[in-house]
């Protein structure tokens, strides 16, 4: 019987396969530092390393522009972490808390007197102490 793995069987697809969720994998062996154990690896990672000119870094993820599938240096964008990538898919909020920005104190727009965090625990932004905000001013 013959090898049948690789280009030999009959069922392959030039070693490019389109996961579950819509991701891309592609062959580059089992030697590859970011292959899994058949030897595949997600296309974006692999075109994000040579985006970048270096290997990805611990926590670096990856941001699709366009859809999963499409893989084009131009439509990728590396983030420092899962924060990072959460916010670029909230960027018409622009006014939630970046990842890196300052939870600075602020005053009550009522004129109270009472100072807080500026952003709540989800990052949401806050003008008024709580309750404050019922009162007609």
């Amino acid at each position: 019987m013959a090898n049948q793995t690789g280009a030999n069987n009959p069922n392959w697809k030039g070693g490019r396969v389109i996961d579950p969720r819509g991701y891309v994998l592609i062959r580059v062996g089992k030697d590859h530092h970011l292959a899994d154990i058949r030897g595949y690896a997600y296309e974006h990672r692999i075109e994000a390393e040579k985006k970048l000119g270096r290997r990805l870094r611990g926590r670096e993820e990856i941001h699709h522009e366009a859809s999963k599938s499409d893989n084009q240096p131009d439509k990728i964008v590396v983030t420092k972490s899962r924060l990072h990538h959460f916010a670029f898919h909230h960027r018409k909020r622009t006014d939630l808390r970046m990842p890196d920005q300052r939870n600075r104190m602020v005053n009550c727009a009522c004129g109270c007197g009472e100072r807080f965090r500026r952003f709540d625990d989800s990052n949401r932004p806050r003008k008024f102490v709580s309750g404050h905000n019922m009162r007609k001013l």
